[in-house]
Order: C-alpha cells, then sequence, then structure tokens
C-alpha cells in the first residue's frame, strides 16, 4: 500500500476535530446551561420533561441554594421558580418553606423533620397568626369572637396542663376551625431536660390535646420560650415531631404591658422591614392567647393585614403548596411540545 502523504493526514486530522466540535456545539443546548444567577451562582439543568411533576413543601438548610436543589432533584430551574413567585435567590433563609416542583420519581433527603419552619411559603398573600395559650383563659373568648367574625383561620399551641385545666376552652378553639399544636407540657426551657425528657412532654401534651378534642396534634410543636438547640430539635424529630418558630415576635408577653396601638404597630410596621406586605406575606406571627391587648389589637391587625392583600391562614396551609403553584406545574406542562 502506497504511504499516506503527510499533507493528506494533516487535512484528515482537522476534519476530525471539525467534526467533533460540530458534535459539541449541537450537544450544549440541550443541556441547557444557564447564566448564573446574583446570589445563586452555577449551573442547572434546563429541559428536564414536566409531566409527572408534583409541588412538594421543602424545608430550607444551611448552604442551601436553588440551583443546587434543580441539581439534586432533577428539577427544571425555571418551573422552580414560577412556583416561588416572590423568591429572591440572595435573600433566602434557612427555615423558610418553598416549593420544590419535584418529579415524582424523586425523594426528598433525609431529615426533613428535624428542620425547623421559621417561615412559609411567600408569593401567594398570605400570613399566620400564631396563639401559644400556657398560663390562663384570659381574653381568649375575645379573640375567638374577633376570629370568628373576620373568618381568620389561625393556629393555637397549647401546652397539656393548660389542655388538662381548660378542655372546654380548648374545644371552643378546635370548634372555630383553628389548628391546635404542642406546646409542652409543663412549659419547661427543653434544652435544660434530657432528652427522653423532651419526648415525655411532648407526648403527654398529646395525650391530653386528644383527650380534649379527639385528635392528636402531630406533627408541630412550639417549644417553650422559644428555647431550643439541635439536641431539642433531634430529640423532637425523633418522635415525629417538627418544630415551627416565629418570623416576627408581636412581643405582647414581653417586656412592659403592651397596649392594643404597641401590638398593631408592631405587626403592621414589622422593625427593619423596608416593605411591611412583603416581609409578611409568608411570614408566621407569634401573640398569646390570654392577653387582653392581644384581642382589642387583633381587628386591627385583621384590617391592616387585609389592605395589604394579605390573608391569614393556618401553619399547616402556609406550608403547603398553594393550588397556584400546582397551576403553574399543569400550565407548563400544556405548553411543553
Amino acid at each position: 500500500m502506497r504511504p499516506v502523504a503527510d499533507g493528506v493526514r494533516v487535512k484528515k486530522g482537522a476534519q476530525e476535530i471539525a467534526w467533533l466540535l460540530a458534535a459539541l456545539l449541537c450537544w450544549l443546548p440541550a443541556s441547557g446551561a444557564r447564566p448564573a444567577e446574583e446570589g445563586d451562582g452555577g449551573t442547572a439543568r434546563r429541559g428536564i420533561p414536566r409531566a409527572n411533576v408534583r409541588p412538594t413543601s421543602y424545608v430550607l438548610a444551611a448552604g442551601d441554594r436553588l440551583s443546587l436543589l434543580a441539581d439534586r432533584y432533577g428539577m427544571d430551574y425555571d418551573l422552580l421558580l414560577r412556583c416561588n413567585p416572590s423568591l429572591k435567590p440572595s435573600e433566602m433563609e434557612v427555615g423558610e418553606v418553598i416549593v420544590l416542583p419535584l418529579p415524582r420519581r424523586a425523594k426528598l433527603s433525609a431529615g426533613q423533620t428535624a428542620k425547623e419552619i421559621r417561615r412559609g411559603i411567600r408569593g401567594y398573600g398570605r400570613v399566620a397568626l400564631t396563639f401559644d395559650a400556657g398560663a390562663d383563659v384570659g381574653a381568649l373568648d375575645d379573640l375567638l369572637h374577633v376570629l370568628r367574625a373576620r373568618r381568620a383561620r389561625c393556629t393555637f399551641f397549647v401546652t397539656g396542663q393548660w389542655a388538662r385545666r381548660h378542655p372546654e376552652a380548648l374545644a371552643r378553639i378546635a370548634r372555630g376551625g383553628h389548628e391546635v399544636f404542642n406546646h409542652s407540657y409543663t412549659h419547661r426551657s427543653f434544652p435544660e431536660l434530657a432528652s427522653e425528657q423532651i419526648v415525655e412532654e411532648l407526648e403527654k401534651t398529646a395525650c391530653a390535646i386528644a383527650d380534649a378534642i379527639g385528635r392528636r396534634p402531630l406533627p408541630y410543636f412550639r417549644p417553650p420560650y422559644g428555647d431550643r438547640d439541635r439536641r431539642v430539635l433531634d430529640a423532637a424529630a425523633g418522635a415525629g415531631w417538627q418544630c415551627v418558630y416565629w418570623t416576627l415576635d408581636s412581643l405582647d408577653a414581653v417586656g412592659r404591658p403592651k397596649t392594643p396601638y404597641d401590638i398593631v404597630r408592631r405587626v403592621l410596621q414589622p422593625p427593619r422591614a423596608e416593605i411591611p406586605e412583603t416581609f409578611l406575606d409568608g411570614a408566621i406571627v407569634l401573640f398569646h392567647a390570654a392577653k387582653p391587648a392581644t384581642a382589642a389589637a387583633m381587628p386591627d391587625i385583621l384590617d391592616g393585614l387585609d389592605a395589604m392583600g394579605l390573608r391569614p391562614v393556618t401553619v399547616s396551609a402556609l406550608i403547603r403548596p398553594p393550588r397556584r403553584a400546582a397551576t403553574v406545574v399543569q400550565e407548563t406542562r400544556k405548553s411543553d411540545p
């Protein structure tokens, strides 16, 4: 066979390189690299099939970024943003709940129950008003009357001792359509207790609440005084309980006695919030059920929230993907070729 000339070899090698480059260029658009978002970074896959996607709640942990979550669970990044219309990647908070358009084949990582919830899902005009009850009944009936008149559904965290002393009051809360969850049995600071004692406090309270309203208050609890650490959260999670903290404390039970005006101003004009309605969208607000000033402040608070376009909902509703998130997924499916 006649040897091949050097010029022919070079030409053939150049053709092979050109073919490889052409194939690479054809592949790149399908891979879906996107520009890095400010405060996010990295790239996320695009073009992942959107059929069989279900909106799912997810509690953000330290180090979570939208691009990393999209890659981890095989989600479409643009759809992730559309399901969380008010979420800014650079302003995400630990303990915030977001919507994941999760492929049905994907499963969340273990440990969600051990994550503390501090804020619900933003972007849907909702806020959770929560009330702790552990002392006396106080102005509870006045508060319930206001909430019933305004058709506001809220969430109460009660201690087991309070439930034992006031089962009829607890039944009135439940009949009003409000949620009831766990606030410990004796209201002792959880970090001072052994892990077994923490679980016992939660279990005794669950039994007391069930005796009064016929159902156990799983899976949410609020630690007394807001005191908790990693051991407390892990011990509770091991027994099936997840901590619900708060985004804003009304301070109705802290410091000097508060007037209704103090509480209204604190809630409707949160400190360090440039735009109150933006801050309160998805927020969990802490009150105390027995305080007369709180009951007196509630009509003005509800009026103010309504003027901001915010609707009071229960904690369970606030951290659950709303119907509009499911609608986003459905509309996206229809638009897919």
